[in-house]
């Protein structure tokens, strides 16, 4: 036994100090009393016992990488069930998963695990960093074990050291293998390509392919979307070269792929097994290796158009320009690394998709890219730029103000409240709440005058808002709102019908239907052709925006009723564009956003300041977009009109460069044959492509990828006399996967000898960097993107080697493979394990009170016959009975012996009496004093 808080023992001490001083009743309960004293101070000292048992605190690993087998969480899962139902009682099991980081899923303790879902990113497998979570975990005064579950791959640091730590520490390393099969993987092993060539010079690719057998395999080399090269070839039983030459035709960044594609399958002994469809690559996801290859040079500008007019003019001003129709431009970030600047030329939104407009918006605003944007009726507020991605990189603003509207409008808003808008799109929002944004969005941008009416569809119509001027409709946004989706499907007819009826009553000189309906639920059309042939005769247009796309089932449907509704049709997969789609409809038919007119312009010193040129006056434009100057931007031209509106104006975006020319470029018009047109259009567009102060020559900056890390170094001249820079340069990263919002990151970077700076970036699967060197006072260096050819853990392997790595590591730390993981308990040492008898003695302790209670109310244990019930004794006072001998004096005696009836005795009677009372009394009072002195004791604490 030990005492764990035995300096409570110096307690006894006074204890018995207080025994001596004040003595304790008699019998049972002085032993009861010093009893409770002395249990509650050994309760005090926290006295424990030691006994030997197996037993301790589990750690388990589990690999939750890329690498690992589509069916490994599951059966992770299931082990873990499998080891906490073998726990017994005082064990402690703990939980914890890695990818690229490792996450405790359950902290050591009692509870049963549950489904693993922490956010561990398994583009990488960082098993180095989870063994250190879980070696800090394990209790410093317990035994410890790990179980890793894991295929034996990582792609970050050797996870040797911390074996080693847990070898120090006593703790084994166990495993249980879960691999994905190595055999049967084709796959690109490695490629051989410059990072960097000049405009037009031939280079080569190379690649490694590796094939479990000799096989046949179709080998292709793609640019883009286009087949550069493509062949047969018989691919050797373990590695085999191929190589391809191409010719880079201009500066900027192209991105290739290498795929190799077995024209045949194999059983698991390697016996050819055509069309099996079941032994298929275990692997497919490495027969694709992408790469990016820089072209030295200028970069040149992008202009996204649908005719060659804007561009013939920039290339006579002596431009590099790349022409690419809407469909060809995907927005990725290694694509926009390639331009110094973007020109959307009368292109809508619509066409670019929002992944594009985002990575747009944010190469410029984080990347220091251009943007130049010319107007037309497919472009600016018409186009759909309102509240989209790119609005806030612009230096105008695309709003309609009462003051420049022709005519009122009327609007109708027919929503789908059906039981598909209740699908949740994240952040806790439904498709119907943001097809209620987009309607309040709508609100927004009518004017007073302007008519509203809001109505929800299902199988029946609904009047949400009757119509009413936009004026009289305080407190309607809270009502849009609050629209539900009710179930069932959404009938055309009936809600073009409502929506036609609401129309009808207003005298607006516009009316018109937004109609949003699901592509794939638009029910019930009855009529609807007849139905809208009389609302063209009465001038109401009808739009429809559909959520879904072109080829669903009803999309023919409501592509039907927008043509013949004299409106547009809209389709979108992404809710989140709804607001943006209905204010695009609103602008246009409100009419106002783009003026048809010829119009008079001026240019402004603003103008001469940023180009370097003075331009004469400039003829009037065919058109242009009616548009607002954006606080803090420069303008360069301005309409003549009684708008006085932006013709041109430009501003910092961020770290980049944004213009626009609200005229349309291929209008005509007489500026069309202005001949300093071309140069007017080029300079504009050179101050968004921008330059940049490149580094000096005594400075040179390298890029290389490692093991899925890009290194980025800096490399000073070793001869200098005093250091160029004052504060260390640094680095911006722009970085992105395909499909999703790229992010900026800066990072530090560090000495690595006395002549160079480095810094590390740890990319993921297929996603692209985009680096950017900034060395204050100096200049700046902007890297070409950089990919990884698919993600490290994907690479390939040789049959077996995971479960060599695992035990190497088993090997040095004392473990071993679990084929029944349960068995990990029985391998616990036997330790002393400590039991607190703290408990057991308080609640004794509690025993003893109550008995020493007991005894003290009903002498239970001193009457050793059972319980007795005495009835309760009294005592008089003291000098009670003499009191009552005394005469009394308040009458004299005749007086009270005529009243009470007494007779007159003689002296000597009264003596007799007295001495015979005297006697009786004092018997009495004996007795009572007595039985005073037992109750005394009896209560006596």
């Amino acid at each position: 036994m030990t005492f764990l808080s035995g300096a409570y023992l110096i307690l006894l001490i006074p204890l018995g100090f207080a025994l001596w001083r004040w003595p304790l009743p008699p019998g049972w309960r002085r032993g009861l009393r010093i009893a409770l004293f002395v249990l509650v101070i050994l309760a005090l000292c926290r006295p424990a016992l030691l006994l030997p048992r197996r037993g301790g605190t589990l750690m388990v690993v589990v690999d939750r990488s890329a690498s690992m087998p589509a069916e490994s969480l599951a059966r992770s899962e299931e082990i873990l069930k499998g080891v906490n139902a073998a726990r017994r009682s005082g064990d402690q099991l703990g939980v914890i998963s890695f990818g690229a980081r490792a996450a405790v899923e359950q902290p050591p303790g009692d509870a049963v695990p549950g489904e693993l879902v922490a956010e561990v990113n398994g583009d990488r497998s960082n098993l180095a960093d989870a063994l250190e979570t879980a070696l800090t975990l394990v209790p410093k005064d317990g035994s410890g074990r790990i179980l890793i579950l894991s295929d034996g791959r990582w792609t970050d640091q050797d996870p040797s050291l911390a074996a080693a730590r847990a070898a120090v520490s006593a703790v084994p390393l166990d495993y249980r293998l879960l691999e994905r099969s190595a055999f049967g993987d084709v796959a690109v092993e490695s490629l051989d390509v410059p990072d960097e060539v000049a405009p037009g010079e031939g280079f080569l690719v190379s690649a490694w392919l590796v094939s479990p057998i000799s096989q046949d395999a179709v080998v292709e080399l793609r640019q883009g979307g286009r087949v550069i090269a493509a062949g047969q070839r018989r691919l050797a039983a373990g590695r085999t070269r191929v190589s391809f030459r191409d010719r880079a035709p201009q500066s900027g960044v192209r991105g290739y792929s290498i795929t190799v594609k077995p024209t045949s399958t194999y059983d698991s002994t390697g016996n050819d097994s055509t069309g099996n469809d079941s032994t298929l690559d275990p692997v497919p996801e490495n027969n694709r290796a992408g790469f990016l290859v820089g072209v030295r040079g200028p970069r040149p500008i992008g202009v996204i158009s649908r005719d060659t007019l804007l561009v013939d003019a920039l290339r006579a001003g002596g431009m590099d320009v790349t022409l690419l129709a809407p469909h060809e431009f995907q927005g990725g970030l290694e694509e926009l690394a390639g331009f110094s600047a973007v020109v959307l030329d009368n292109i809508p939104a619509s066409d670019l998709g929002e992944g594009a407009l985002v990575n747009l918006a944010f190469w410029i605003r984080e990347g220091g890219g251009g943007l130049m944007m010319t107007g037309g009726q497919t472009s600016f507020g018409p186009g759909g730029y309102f509240r989209s991605p790119l609005e806030e990189v612009l230096p105008v603003s695309m709003e309609l103000r009462q003051e420049h509207r022709k005519m009122a409008l009327a609007m109708a808003v027919a929503l789908d409240r059906s039981g598909s808008m209740a699908a949740d799109v994240g952040g806790g929002r439904t498709k119907m709440d943001l097809a209620n944004l987009a309607t309040v969005e709508t609100l927004n941008l009518l004017t007073p005058i302007d008519e509203l009416s809001v109505i929800a569809v299902d199988s029946s119509p609904h009047i949400v808002i009757p119509l009413a001027p936009v004026s009289n409709l305080g407190g309607a946004q809270q009502t849009i709102l609050q629209i539900d989706s009710m179930g069932g499907g959404i009938f055309v007819y009936e809600a073009l019908h409502a929506a036609v009826e609401q129309l009808l009553k207003s005298n607006a000189g516009t009316r018109h239907v937004i109609l949003f309906a699901d592509a794939a639920d638009a029910e019930n059309p009855a009529q609807y052709k007849e139905l809208l042939e009389k609302a063209s005769q009465a001038a109401i247009t009808v739009s429809v925006v559909g959520l879904g796309t072109p080829q669903d089932v009803d999309a023919e449907l409501l592509r039907d009723v927008a043509a013949r509704g004299g409106g547009r049709a809209f389709f979108t997969q992404s809710p989140e564009a709804l607001p943006r789609l209905f204010a695009q409809d609103t602008f246009v038919v409100s009419r106002s956003a783009f003026v048809d007119e010829p119009t008079a312009l001026r240019t402004t010193v603003a103008l001469t300041s940023l180009t370097g040129r003075r331009f004469g006056q400039p003829p009037p434009l065919a058109g242009y977009n009616l548009t607002y100057l954006q606080p803090g931007a420069q303008l360069l031209a301005v309409t003549e009109d009684d708008y006085e509106a932006p013709a041109a104006a430009a501003w910092q975006a961020g770290l980049g460069r944004t213009v626009v020319f609200t005229g349309d470029v291929a209008g005509g018009g007489e500026i069309a044959s202005w001949d300093e047109y071309g140069s007017f259009l080029t300079s504009l567009a050179r101050y968004a492509a921008g330059t940049a102060a490149g580094l000096p020559q005594e400075m040179m900056v390298t890029q290389e990828l490692d093991r899925g890390r890009l290194r980025v170094r800096l490399h000073l001249d070793p001869e200098r006399e005093t250091e160029p820079f004052a504060v260390l340069p640094r680095l911006q990263v722009l970085r992105g996967e395909p499909g999703e919002t790229p992010e900026r990151h800066e990072v530090a970077v560090v000495w690595t000898d006395p002549d160079t700076l480095t810094a590390e970036i740890e990319l993921r699967g297929e996603e692209v960097a985009v680096a950017r060197l900034d060395v204050e006072g100096v200049g700046t260096a902007e890297l070409l993107p950089v990919r990884l050819p698919y993600g490290p853990e994907l690479a390939p392997t040789a049959q077996g080697a995971g479960q060599l790595a695992l035990e190497r590591l088993a090997r040095a730390s004392g473990g071993r493979q679990r084929l029944d993981v349960a068995d990990v308990w029985r391998e616990f040492p036997r330790r002393p394990r400590r039991i607190e008898l703290t408990p057991w003695l308080l609640g004794l302790a509690l025993l003893v009170f109550l008995a020493e209670i007991l005894e003290r109310r009903t002498a239970l244990i001193s009457s050793r016959g059972g319980l007795r019930l005495r009835m309760p004794q009294f005592s008089l006072p003291k000098g009670l009975f003499e009191r009552s001998q005394r005469p009394a004096r308040t009458a004299p005696r005749d007086v009270l012996a005529e009243e009470l009836g007494l007779q007159e005795v003689s002296p000597d009677e009264i003596a007799q009496q007295q001495e015979q009372g005297g006697q009786q009394g004092g018997d009495v009072l004996a007795a009572m004093n007595a039985a005073r002195k037992r109750a005394t004791r009896r209560t006596d604490r």
